[in-house]
C-alpha cells in the first residue's frame, strides 16, 4: 500500500505541474498576452512548410484518428471489450477519463474561452481554438491505452515502448493540426497539458481507489475482473 500510495503521490505531482502548465496557457491566451503570439509565432514558422497538396491531402487524412468523433468511437468499442471481460473498474476508469477528460472538459473550455480558429485554413473546420480537441482527446485517449498496456508489461523496456510510442502519435496529431492551420500552436499544446492532467490524475486516483471500486462491485454481486486475478 506504500508503495501504491507514493506512485499515486508522484503522478499526483506531475498532473499538478501539467495542470499548472495548461493554466498558464489558458490566461495567456485569455489575456492576449505577448508570450503566447511569441510562442506560436515561433512554432508556425518551423511547422507550416513546404506546404502541398500532396502532403496536406496525407496529413489531412492523418489527423482523424485525433478527431473527437474517432476517438469517441474508438472508447466506446474499448469500453465494450472491458464490458464484455467484466473489467467494470477498468471500464469506469478509463470511460471517465477518455470521454470526461479528453472530450467534455475540452469542449466547455472552448465555449468559455471562444479563441476564433486561424484564418489561413486549409481544410474546413468549425468550432473555436483553444483548446485543441484533437489534441486533448488524443493525448486522453491514446495516453490512456498506452497506461493499460504498461500496467499489463512487466518489463521496463516494453513500457518505455509503449510510452514512446504514444508519445509520437500523440505528437504527430499535435502537428497535423498546426501544419493544417486549424490550430495555433499554444491550442495543441494546451490540449496535450489537459489531456496529460486527465490521464494523470485518473491514473494516481485508480492507484488510491481502484480495489475498493473493485470490492464494492464484488460485494454488489457484479463479478468484476481485476488486473491481478
Amino acid at each position: 500500500m506504500t508503495h501504491t500510495k507514493k506512485n499515486a503521490r508522484v503522478l499526483f505531482v506531475l498532473s499538478a505541474i501539467t495542470a499548472i502548465g495548461f493554466i498558464t496557457m489558458l490566461i495567456g491566451v485569455a489575456t492576449n498576452a505577448g508570450f503566447i503570439h511569441n510562442f506560436d509565432n515561433y512554432w508556425i514558422d518551423i511547422i507550416r512548410v513546404n506546404i502541398s497538396p500532396e502532403k496536406t491531402d496525407v496529413i489531412a487524412f492523418i489527423t482523424n484518428f485525433g478527431g473527437v468523433a474517432a476517438i469517441v468511437m474508438m472508447a466506446i468499442v474499448l469500453l465494450v471489450i472491458f464490458i464484455l471481460l467484466k473489467r467494470y473498474t477498468i471500464a469506469i476508469w478509463f470511460g471517465s477519463v477518455v470521454l470526461v477528460g479528453g472530450a467534455l472538459l475540452p469542449w466547455i473550455i472552448k465555449q468559455i474561452i471562444a479563441r476564433p480558429r486561424p484564418s489561413d485554413m486549409l481544410i474546413s473546420q468549425g468550432g473555436y481554438s483553444f483548446p485543441s480537441g484533437h489534441a486533448t482527446g488524443s493525448t486522453a485517449f491514446y495516453g490512456m491505452v498506452a497506461a493499460l498496456l504498461m500496467i499489463a508489461s512487466s518489463k521496463l523496456w516494453h513500457r518505455i515502448l509503449i510510452g514512446l510510442i504514444a508519445f509520437v502519435i500523440i505528437l504527430t496529431i499535435m502537428y497535423t493540426r498546426v501544419y493544417l492551420g486549424v490550430h495555433y500552436p499554444s491550442d495543441v499544446t494546451a490540449g496535450f497539458l489537459l489531456g496529460s492532467t486527465a490521464v494523470l490524475c485518473g491514473s494516481a486516483l485508480f492507484l488510491l481507489y481502484s480495489q475498493a471500486c473493485h470490492r464494492y462491485l464484488l460485494a454488489r454481486n457484479w463479478k468484476d475482473v481485476y488486473f491481478k486475478q
